[in-house]
């Protein structure tokens, strides 16, 4: 009796022994390849892609995303637009806005992960919103960005060789901003992802702007009082 009360006690505790070393060595795995990412900052959460337009110059905005489980291989999303990553702590992923971004998500999904498009969930997918900043790099040399709205008419004094800078609302169809001034503009209009078509010296000049998006773009005039129209 004695033996076999010994027999089942060690089997008891070779058992719970067993058990313990497979439970302690299986979860930190599981983790590692069933749980998504989590993003729980993005510092800035406002930047740039590389501007190299006429007489104005800046890198890409870097970027530190931080969380947890980002895994070995994480790729992180601008939109669309991979983004090549710099350095990853495992807590940390440092990134640049890469060329072509514009505003939506930034995500992070490990290795066999996707995201949805235009979102910042997915399998295996984590993201944050992301705003594109056209003005912002500049320190806002040109002092606080006016806005127009779609249907305003606004007029504006300049005080000699002036530049100002301006925004729209993010327009609900294709419309035409309309300048008149007392004298020659320059205008300067950014896209999405902060690329600059310039119109030099206009008389009065007629300018498409795209539907869906709020437009950054610059006006310089001498003393004059313009009116812009949307």
């Amino acid at each position: 009796m004695r033996r076999i009360l010994y027999t089942i006690g060690f089997s008891l505790v070779l058992g719970s022994s067993f058990s313990c070393i497979s439970s302690s060595s299986e979860d930190p795995l599981a983790a590692l390849l069933t749980s998504p990412p989590v993003v729980s900052s993005v510092t800035p959460q406002i930047g740039t892609p590389a501007q190299n337009n006429a007489n104005a110059t800046y890198s890409a905005t870097e970027v530190v995303i931080k969380g947890e489980n980002f895994g070995l291989e994480p790729i992180v999303r601008f939109n669309d637009i991979v983004a090549s990553i710099t350095l990853n702590t495992g807590t940390e992923l440092y990134t640049k806005v890469p060329d072509g971004t514009f505003s939506g998500f930034i995500t992070v999904s490990k290795s066999g992960g996707s995201c949805l498009p235009n979102s910042k969930t997915g399998v295996n997918c984590a993201g944050m919103e992301y705003f594109i900043d056209c003005y912002a790099v500049t320190n806002k040399q040109y002092g606080a960005e006016i806005e127009l709205k779609q249907g305003q008419s606004i007029s504006v004094e300049f005080d000699g060789n002036e530049t100002k800078a301006f925004h729209t609302d993010t327009l609900l169809a294709t419309r035409s901003l309309t300048i008149g001034c007392e004298s020659v503009v320059t205008v300067r209009v950014f896209d999405r992802s902060c690329q600059a078509t310039d119109y030099v010296l206009q008389n009065d000049p007629i300018i498409p702007f795209p539907a869906g998006v709020a437009t950054q773009f610059y006006i310089t005039a001498e003393s004059a009082t313009c009116s812009l129209v949307l």
